[in-house]
């Protein structure tokens, strides 16, 4: 039989005639459609596999001397007389020569029963090939036939198995990412020598779609802290996701999707870089870092409480980042009596998350209104951003205002919280502190009093 010449003949006649061509050779030869035929020094090709390679998708630019063909309907009989649906893994074969519309159409087929984790003669898992296509129906079309999303293939030329994630990672394709982790791929999985996990591998290779998209998954799953065997100048400890990012930024490499992949770990849980001077790096450029807070925050209310009470703990990496340094531009700023932003835009995150309907939780109560209610006393993180606004309000609304205000600075630099601005309100009867405090409290004790519930009203509890 000349295989090749004769399947030509019967792929351009009629699709009755060509049936015929099938069922006859099917009926001399039982084993005419599992058979390999030689096609070429490099290929060995079923009759489904060869119906495969002629067929052409629309998109396609096809020969000149051949017209398009479509052989779906060719390749739908074959696979109804074929007794074995896994030979020359067909469905494989469509994904990896990008022949799309008929991989879809085969999956879509209830009657094409093919082993979707079978490997190719290549070796490559079919959601590996998926993957390359970066077509994200095909990948959605293939994971809801529960394929498995963990199953590793050598993808690369040292010949490191990879998984899935990793490898959607590796080609930034952000939505293969975010359908692979919500199909319960490894979110924490290290890979190669380097024990990248799939957030650093992201964070390693400068592929920030990705990364962001890994973390709108919960923190606890991606191992925020786990470090890679990467090495650098005077350190024998490998680097974790913030400080590959921190590389990034300090080489000025995707500077603004780094800062913000470093702004969202943040905001996430990650502990701050170890290298100090990674910290001075995020320190000297904090107002962006806080501007890239801010946007998160918006989408990720929930992280505003843990975020905002990692920066109240003094002397922590995290604090000395987001407050005035202790440079020179800090004495300057003292000098003229204008401190930085930093703490309002800190305080701010609160107030906004609490006094906005649309993103504060059910059943929290308006931050406006906390001022003396049991929710207020109980919960000194609102509290505090309250009395920053008021104080600031205050403050900007005075003619003539001392611009070495102690509180106001002690605000700027992180130095104050709830506890102590009731106690300076207690010292200082006179200062704006006071004031502010007691329009918020009438009758509010300090915090550091044991109150009888009973009589907290009671007139001995005014400051």
């Amino acid at each position: 039989m000349d295989f090749i010449n004769d399947m030509n003949r019967a792929i351009g006649s009629s699709l009755a005639d060509f049936r015929s061509f099938i069922e006859q050779k099917h009926q001399e030869n039982p084993q005419f459609l599992n058979q390999y035929f030689w096609v070429s020094d490099e290929a060995q090709l079923t009759v489904l596999n060869y119906l495969i390679l002629k067929h052409q998708e629309d998109q396609e630019q096809p020969n000149l001397n051949e017209p398009v063909q479509d052989l779906k309907e060719h390749i739908d009989y074959v696979l109804e007389l074929s007794t074995d649906k896994k030979i020359g893994a067909p469905l494989h074969q469509a994904v990896s020569t990008k022949k799309i519309q008929l991989a879809l159409h085969l999956l879509a087929n209830p009657n094409h029963l093919f082993d979707l984790d079978a490997r190719d003669v290549r070796g490559q898992t079919l959601i590996s090939l998926v993957l390359d296509t970066k077509n994200e129906d095909l990948l959605k079309s293939v994971l809801a036939k529960k394929i498995k999303v963990n199953q590793p293939t050598y993808k690369t030329r040292n010949q490191i198995l990879v998984q899935p994630l990793h490898q959607a990672v590796t080609m930034n394709f952000a939505e293969g990412v975010r359908l692979l982790a919500q199909h319960h791929a490894q979110l924490n999985n290290p890979v190669g020598p380097m024990r990248d996990t799939p957030l650093l591998l992201a964070a390693r290779q400068g592929k920030m779609k990705s990364l962001q998209v890994l973390l709108e998954f919960p923190p606890k799953h991606l191992a925020l802290e786990a470090e890679n065997t990467h090495s650098i100048k005077n350190q024998q400890n490998g680097l974790r996701a913030i400080e590959e990012l921190c590389i990034h930024f300090k080489n000025k490499q995707q500077t603004q999707e780094a800062l913000r992949s470093i702004a969202m770990l943040l905001c996430c849980g990650a502990e701050p870089p170890r290298s100090e001077e990674m910290r001075h790096l995020l320190s000297s450029n904090r107002v962006a870092l806080l501007k890239a807070v801010d946007v998160f925050l918006k989408d990720k209310p929930q992280y505003v409480d843990a975020f905002v009470n990692r920066c109240h703990l003094k002397e922590s990496a995290l604090h000395n980042i987001v407050y005035a340094d202790h440079s020179w531009s800090s004495s300057i700023r003292h000098l003229f009596g204008k401190p930085s932003d930093a703490a309002l835009v800190i305080e701010g995150f609160v107030t906004k998350k609490y006094s906005n309907p649309l993103d504060k939780p059910r059943n929290a109560p308006q931050i406006s209104s906390i001022a003396g209610s049991e929710a207020g006393v109980d919960d000194p993180l609102k509290l505090y951003a309250e009395f920053v606004r008021r104080y600031t309000d205050t403050y900007n609304n005075q003619k003539i205002a001392n611009r070495w205000s102690t509180m106001r600075w002690m605000i700027a630099e992180g130095k104050a919280d709830w506890e102590i601005v009731c106690r300076y309100a207690e010292n200082h009867p006179s200062s704006r502190t006071h004031l502010v405090l007691t329009e918020m409290c009438p009758a509010q004790p300090s915090m550091h009093e044991d109150i009888d519930v009973e009589n907290a009203a009671s007139p001995e509890f005014s400051h």
